[in-house]
C-alpha cells in the first residue's frame, strides 16, 4: 500500500505555534513561526536523520549575545485513502498527529568572553497535525 508524505504541518506549544508548507509546483519547503507573539522571519528549512529542521535566528544583540529557534518535525506519510485517520473530516485530506520539541538556544558572545558555559537551551514540547494539502 502507498503511503504519500504529508506536505502540510500545523504545530504549537509552550509559547511557540508554526506551520511548514511545501509548495505545491516547486516542492519547496517554506515555514512560519511565532514566538511569544512576535512573528519571526528569514526561516531556514532542511530535511535531516531527525526530520524537517526550521530554524531562525530570534535575537542579535550588540553585546554578541544572538538567541536562535530550532523547530524538530518528524517527516509524516499518510495514507490518503483512509478514513479513519485521526482529524479528517468530511471534505477535507487526512490528517495525522505527532508531538516533538523546540530548543531556543542562546550563544554568549565569544567562546573566550563567557566563564561557564557558552550556550544555554530551552527545550519546548510541540504537538500538531500533518497532512496532505492537494
Amino acid at each position: 500500500m502507498p503511503f504519500t508524505a504529508a506536505n502540510h504541518y500545523d504545530f504549537t506549544g509552550d509559547d511557540i505555534t508554526g506551520t511548514l508548507d511545501a509548495h505545491r509546483s516547486a516542492g519547496v519547503w517554506a515555514a512560519q513561526l511565532v514566538l511569544s507573539g512576535q512573528t519571526l522571519e528569514s526561516t531556514d528549512v532542511t530535511r535531516s536523520d531527525l526530520g524537517f529542521e526550521v530554524r531562525t535566528v530570534v535575537e542579535n544583540l550588540s553585546d554578541g549575545n544572538r538567541t536562535h529557534l530550532l523547530v524538530v518535525l518528524p517527516r509524516v506519510t499518510i495514507d490518503p485513502d483512509d478514513g479513519q485517520v485521526s482529524g479528517r473530516s468530511a471534505g477535507s485530506t487526512p490528517a495525522v498527529t505527532f508531538t516533538s520539541y523546540a530548543v531556543l538556544y542562546t550563544v554568549h558572545g565569544g567562546s573566550n568572553e563567557v566563564h561557564g558555559a557558552v550556550e544555554a537551551y530551552d527545550v519546548r514540547l510541540l504537538s500538531g497535525t500533518a497532512s496532505l494539502v492537494r
